[in-house]
């Protein structure tokens, strides 16, 4: 968990800058549409192409120094699928993988913030020991481990799309022109940092 604890979404937003794997304007671009779609950074920046799965994956344990395993290679334990509610599970695309005492040792989606880490191990009475995972492998696992996990992204999907017909942003905002003060100042600081870190053309 210690190295999980210093990843933050400005903090990875700056590695992927320094190595030059990702422009600072398609950063920023990304995390205005975090807000937007409801959809992390990762998944806009591997979505729109500005970075692979692998690439992500490999930044992420290296520099933080978690370990990296796909969730098909693991025996997964038949406890673990009981430790946190399938929506947990899904809303965070989790894949639980076994179960030591109050233990759970988890798949991540190349990421999970440690906030919500936090959150979960709090609310359900678990401590998690996590592997950085890829966001296709787990959600192919899932769908296997869970029947109703389809069922589950379509309602998801179409809740998404009502939600962009009626231009409100995925988080409960009312998308970007509506961000308050705060949270616009969280971008500055962000776009500011990258930016810094963005090496200029000549």
């Amino acid at each position: 968990m210690k190295g999980l604890e210093k990843l933050t979404s400005i903090r990875l937003a700056e590695i992927l800058s320094e190595k030059g794997l990702v422009t600072g304007d398609a950063i920023t671009d990304a995390l205005y549409q975090q807000d937007a779609s409801g959809d992390s950074v990762t998944e806009i920046l591997v979505a729109s192409g500005k970075i692979t799965e692998w690439d992500l994956a490999k930044v992420v344990a290296e520099t933080f120094q978690l370990p990296f395993l796909m969730a098909s290679n693991y025996d997964i334990a038949p406890p673990a699928k009981k430790a946190l509610p399938e929506d947990e599970l899904f809303g965070n695309l989790l894949v639980p993988l076994d179960m030591f005492d109050n233990i759970l040792t988890v798949a991540m989606p190349i990421l999970t913030f440690a906030e919500t880490v936090d959150r979960l191990q709090r609310k359900h009475n678990v401590e998690f020991f996590p592997y950085v995972g890829l966001p296709s492998e787990n959600k192919k696992i899932l769908t296997e481990l869970f029947p109703h996990y389809p069922e589950w992204v379509k309602k998801q999907e179409a809740e998404r799309e009502r939600r962009k017909r009626a231009g409100v942003s995925g988080k409960g905002g009312a998308g970007k022109g509506a961000m308050d003060s705060g949270w616009m100042n969280i971008f500055d600081s962000a776009d500011a940092k990258v930016r810094e870190a963005t090496p200029k053309k000549k």
